[in-house]
Parts: structure tokens; C-alpha cells; sequence
């Protein structure tokens, strides 16, 4: 038996749009698509939750931090998984554009 596919349309919904960053989201099934542009000198606040993501770097360059490590480059192609409950920041000196994915919408 053949499926056949279906199609939904896809809309970005603004989250945050301030002096240090853009976040918008996109529900995709049971997944969520998350993009943020960290303008310069800015950093992220930083959290932790029960669930993983997954941070892909698009443009720019930035630096994640995982529970206060060293850092690791996130720059365009660069991926990375966190686990749940591993506390993650993103800060930047010229500006990143990052985007990350989740199951379920944000909480």
C-alpha cells in the first residue's frame, strides 16, 4: 500500500524580537524548529530542560557553552546535540544565526 504524502503549510511565529536577539519558531509535526539571530556582543541567558535539541549553526559565528564548559564553535555546518538537563548559552562578538529542533512546542 501506497501513502500518499501530505502537505501543511509552514508559518514562522515571532517569539522574541528585542535589542539582543530574533528567536522565531515553526511547529513541523511534533517538532519544533526554532531559528535565532544573536546580534553582536550579545549572549543568550542560558537554561536547561528535560528534553534534547539539537543547535545547527547557519551564519556567523558564535560559541555554545555546555554547564559552564570551555565552548564549542558554532559556526555554519556545525551541529550539536544536548542532552536533556544540560544547561546551554550561546554568546557571540560579531553575530550568529543559529538554528535548533525539539519535540512538542515550547514550554
Amino acid at each position: 500500500m501506497t501513502s500518499t504524502p501530505t502537505s501543511t503549510e509552514l508559518v514562522w511565529r515571532d517569539v522574541v524580537d528585542d535589542d539582543r536577539y530574533r528567536i522565531r519558531d515553526m511547529e513541523i509535526g511534533s517538532f519544533t524548529l526554532s531559528e535565532t539571530v544573536l546580534k553582536p556582543g550579545q549572549s543568550t541567558k542560558g537554561h536547561s530542560h528535560p528534553w534534547p535539541e539539537v543547535y545547527m549553526g547557519t551564519a556567523g559565528a558564535g560559541v555554545l557553552y555546555l554547564d559552564g564548559d570551555e565552548g564549542h564553535r558554532l559556526v555554519p555546518g556545525a551541529r550539536y546535540e544536548i542532552p536533556g538537563d544540560v544547561h546551554h548559552r550561546v554568546a557571540t562578538s560579531g553575530g550568529v544565526t543559529f538554528t535548533c529542533v525539539f519535540e512538542g512546542p515550547r514550554r
